[in-house]
């Protein structure tokens, strides 16, 4: 008799979650996905690549491409007649748990005179949690999914808790204080080990947590500040003074020495000087990060003058200093469950299965990339990237254009799988879990709030003041990536005062509950008409309130637009007109 098996492996969020570093957040998503991968190679070995559900590969190439992409934590699986499901999923639980034992091995061998080798060992062996769950495959597909996946459910549920091998009195991870710490360093000069490491002095790091920093991603991987200086190095570039700020990083890393050179390769980077040289550079607040800088006042602040002498040599044409901000993007997708219930049997499911793989998730890499930025993770439906913020809007639209794209042929008529997005624009000195926290927030927000799924809520968090949240559809007409843009054309043409919004936010805020929906629009009118604004303009922004509720989101996304403006200035960006803006 014929089964179906699905296996599950986590922790995926708390794992990946737990980062101070893209760096870490790349690795955590990366390892995962590839022990998912060992474990759908060991499965295809067992019982042939076309057995393989989801992910859908047509041999061991295919099934190699879809690595590439990303391999989900949850593997679904036909098991023929004459072989046992137990033993399948044994198997490749096992094989994921010794991929990582494997990359533990590779990535802290070379280092492990300064760890506790055993615990560390430990702790990696014992990161994974996998689950199984299987069932006789009899006639009526759906339904035999659906009770799989209940329980597989059930399982994860009923967790095995083993007591651990590695406790001692040691201080706990500084990331997520689970784990106690396996750095095994001299005290007299540990945190000067530690920054050699890569690590910050004080911090104390489990043997999974050294595992993500360690891991050599082939290219390195984009900060959290390369994204911020990107909108700038794009502003530079188009004003044709590129000579001048290599030149001037030559002379900053002069004075830094060997410590202001890049160890990053990122396609991305691959034209700009920050594939060479610390993009710490570009940013004063952060020359005191240079060791060779903090212990030599005098040397720090004649990097200080170098700096400001650049910025007074490119600030005719180029916004200076750089940016702080960018844009971190997480997407899932909607309906998936829905769709995959109403698929009649395991062959319409490999074709679903390879549609979301090779028609979204293996091309999304491309898109970010093509919009300046970093994917950190693209598993199905489920994306994380980098961005920065001058095309963070138009690649959280080109991302949910390729997955409607890839999903169409799936789903009923009005209910075919659509993309929600959470765009997060925060501080790029930020703590990496808070962005995070904030990503998934706006993620879920566009997903749950009315009307409900097809969107985008982008959140933004600036360092002084009030966190602001704004969420549209993607098919209202126009959609929110198009009324921010035109918003953010608005304000860098200087034809909406800036306290416009202000204004109307503090009149919803006042009286947005005693007055009827009429009476608000109308006093909204009146705040407006008495702005020294073009006419056209005025008209504009008056044809878009209607009811109460839209002075609320117009005041709402004039200000989030502020962050998205001043990037696009930086950028050296074209300030659209309207006749542009109508021919999107």
């Amino acid at each position: 008799m014929e089964h179906l098996l699905a296996i599950a492996l986590g922790p995926v969020q708390e794992f990946i979650a737990t980062a101070r570093r893209t760096r870490d957040l790349y690795a955590g998503s990366r390892l995962l996905s590839e022990a998912a991968a060992r474990a759908a190679e060991a499965l295809a070995r067992e019982v042939g690549a076309k057995n393989l559900i989801f992910p859908a590969p047509e041999d061991e190439a295919g099934l190699e491409r879809l690595a590439g992409a990303g391999i989900p934590n949850v593997l679904l699986v036909r098991v023929p007649e004459g072989k046992d499901p137990r033993g399948l999923g044994e198997q490749a639980l096992g094989a994921a748990r010794d991929y990582l034992r494997e990359r533990a091995e590779e990535v802290l061998g070379p280092r492990r005179d300064l760890l506790f080798w055993r615990e560390a060992l430990a702790q990696v062996e014992d990161l994974l949690e996998g689950y199984y769950a299987y069932l006789p495959l009899e006639g009526d597909y759906p339904r035999a999914r659906e009770r799989l996946m209940a329980l597989l459910a059930a399982r994860k549920n009923t967790r095995d808790f083993a007591p651990v091998s590695w406790g001692s009195p040691a201080y706990k991870s500084s990331l997520d204080g689970a784990r106690e710490s396996v750095l095994r360093l001299p005290e007299r000069e540990a945190d000067h080990l530690r920054v050699r490491l890569g690590l910050r002095p004080g911090e104390y790091l489990a043997g999974p947590d050294l595992l993500k920093r360690w891991w050599k991603a082939g290219h390195g991987f984009l900060s959290t500040t390369h994204m911020a200086a990107l909108p700038f190095w794009e502003g530079v570039r188009r004003a044709g003074l590129e000579a001048v700020l290599k030149e001037a990083l030559e002379e900053l890393g002069g004075l830094v020495g060997e410590e202001a050179r890049a160890e990053v390769r990122h396609p991305v980077l691959r034209d700009t000087p920050f594939g060479e040289w610390d993009v710490r550079l570009l940013y004063e607040s952060r020359l005191e990060e240079f060791p060779s800088l903090a212990e030599d006042p005098g040397l720090l602040e004649k990097a200080r003058d170098r700096l400001r002498a650049l910025w007074r040599r490119l600030s005719p044409k180029v916004r200076v200093p750089p940016g702080a901000y960018y844009a971190l993007l997480h997407a899932d997708g909607d309906r998936m469950g829905e769709t995959l219930d109403g698929l009649p049997s395991p062959e319409a499911h490999r074709r679903f299965s390879n549609a979301l793989a090779l028609g979204f998730a293996a091309q999304v890499k491309d898109i970010v990339e093509a919009h300046g930025g970093g994917l950190v993770y693209s598993g199905g439906d489920d994306v994380l990237a980098l961005l920065p913020l001058h095309t963070a809007l138009m690649a959280a639209r080109a991302l949910a254009d390729r997955f409607r794209e890839a999903m169409a042929p799936f789903g009923r008529e009005g209910r075919a799988p659509s993309l929600s997005v959470g765009l997060a624009v925060v501080h790029h000195l930020e703590p990496l879990q808070d962005a995070l926290d904030l990503a998934r927030r706006a993620e879920k927000w566009a997903k749950e709030g009315e009307p409900k799924r097809n969107a985008l809520c982008v959140a933004y968090s600036p360092r002084s003041g009030a966190e602001r949240l704004v969420r549209g559809r993607w098919d209202e007409n126009p959609p929110l990536t198009r009324r921010l843009l035109r918003y953010a054309d608005l304000l860098r043409a200087g034809e909406v005062p800036s306290r416009a919004a202000y204004e109307l936010l503090a009149l919803v805020r006042e009286a947005g509950e005693a007055l009827p929906g009429e009476a608000l629009v109308a006093e909204a009118l009146r705040i407006l008409g008495r702005k020294e604004m073009k006419r056209a303009y005025r008209e504009e922004l008056e044809a878009w309130l209607r009811t109460g509720e839209d002075v609320r989101r117009l005041a709402e996304e004039l200000i989030l637009a502020r962050p998205f403006a001043e990037a696009l200035d930086q950028a050296g960006v074209p300030v659209e007109s309207r006749e542009v803006w109508d021919a999107h």
